[in-house]
């Protein structure tokens, strides 16, 4: 019996998964001006040709890998803009990024390992930007309604300390105490009370 078009779109879908987490984890590992497409159709388990069905050049396949991991932040963030009234989000936007690094640290230790190269940050340089000014301006705008007598620079300094929480989190998860570390920086950002 054929298949049908939703089963084939489901097989497309979880070959296309497959396809950027290998390419995630090798360029994390091999770095991604070394990583070849051959390299990452063999460890999604495909000939070269078919990788080439789903993405045209290396360049193409890594724009998808960081559309992939930014889908999943972007998600979690919308969650928390669209549940939380503006002034009452600060909370609740790092208690969700914490969350999802919490959730899966080694898919998130290699999104950061991606970042640093610099043959990644001349493809992607732009786009991080971007994304770290879209973060950065929810954190202004929060941190305006708390009363911070300069949000802007508030706001630099928070993003600090948050890559410097995940970089620490991401050395040692099963000691660093990421709960603590997240209700201190609510405390310290957004007015709140210190927990008991």
């Amino acid at each position: 019996m054929p298949r049908t078009a939703k089963q084939n779109e489901q097989i497309r879908a979880e070959t296309r998964a497959i396809i950027l987490e290998s390419a995630m984890r090798l360029f994390a590992q091999k770095g991604y001006a070394t990583t070849t497409t051959r390299d990452i159709a063999t460890a999604a388990g495909l000939s070269v040709g078919l990788m080439y069905h789903y993405f045209n050049s290396k360049e193409s396949l890594l724009q998808a890998v960081f559309d992939y991991v930014m889908a999943r932040i972007d998600e979690a963030i919308t969650a928390v803009l669209q549940t939380n009234p503006p002034g009452e989000r600060l909370a609740s936007l790092l208690h969700a990024i914490f969350d999802l690094l919490a959730s899966e640290p080694e898919f998130w230790a290699l999104f950061y390992m991606l970042r640093t190269q610099p043959a990644i940050m001349a493809v992607l340089g732009d786009d991080f930007r971007q994304r770290t000014a879209l973060l950065r301006a929810c954190f202004v705008d929060e941190l305006t309604r708390a009363g911070q007598a300069d949000p802007a620079l508030e706001a630099y300094y928070l993003y600090s300390v948050v890559e410097g929480a995940i970089q620490q989190y991401l050395l040692d998860p099963a000691h660093y105490p990421l709960a603590d570390i997240v209700e201190k920086m609510i405390f310290q950002f957004g007015g709140k009370h210190e927990p008991v």
